[in-house]
């Protein structure tokens, strides 16, 4: 009695851990950002992102998904007015992203995303840009759209478009969500990329 007591409590162990495995499924994400800024004279920036995320299975068609990863964003050939002279420069801005993703699997395999994500500018180079920024920490809140298709070994081929939610050249906090959307610029990427689940 003692031996298939001990032999049931060893079976349960082995299957809480396998049924906890595969509930909660860390993995890496990396891919190619196409950038731009809105409401301004811009070419498409190329440039990368990486990162890692934690998949939380909340049931048979939806995932629960934190992320945290690094992005370079921005745009090329942006057209800066002064007066009545107008200068381009290359804009590049690195981001600290943490974002939350909702996934909905549709059929096997094949699932939509959405999710917010709050950006934390790590670096930039605007060059001979007129303003002081000092005192901004270059914090941005983005909203992201996609779909994937996720394979049977942990693969995910994946495809995104975020849109920035705050202006990326003004120092207010709250710049973009009070402003006029048409006089400020805002993060525009999209991303193909794969993940993979461990």
């Amino acid at each position: 009695m003692k031996k298939k007591l001990i032999i049931l409590v060893a079976a349960m162990a082995v299957n809480f851990q396998l049924h906890a495995q595969k509930k909660v499924t860390p993995g890496i994400r990396a891919g190619v950002n196409v950038a731009t800024l809105s409401n301004v004279d811009a070419d498409f920036k190329t440039d990368f992102y990486a990162g890692g995320f934690v998949g939380i299975n909340l049931g048979q068609r939806y995932t629960l998904q934190p992320e945290l990863a690094y992005t370079r964003q921005g745009g090329n050939n942006v057209t800066f007015v002064e007066g009545a002279s107008e200068r381009k420069e290359n804009v590049a801005v690195q981001y600290l992203s943490l974002g939350v993703i909702n996934k909905f699997y549709f059929v096997e395999g094949f699932h939509g995303m959405v999710g917010p994500s709050l950006d934390m500018r790590i670096g930039k180079n605007f060059p001979r840009v007129d303003f002081s920024d000092d005192n901004y920490g270059g914090v941005d809140m983005g909203i992201s759209l996609g779909l994937g298709y996720s394979l049977p070994f942990g693969l995910t081929v994946e495809g995104r478009f975020k849109t920035g939610l705050l202006d990326v050249f003004n120092h207010d906090y709250f710049s973009g969500i009070f402003d006029d959307p048409d006089s400020i610029s805002l993060n525009r990427v999209i991303q193909v990329g794969v993940a993979y689940s461990f």
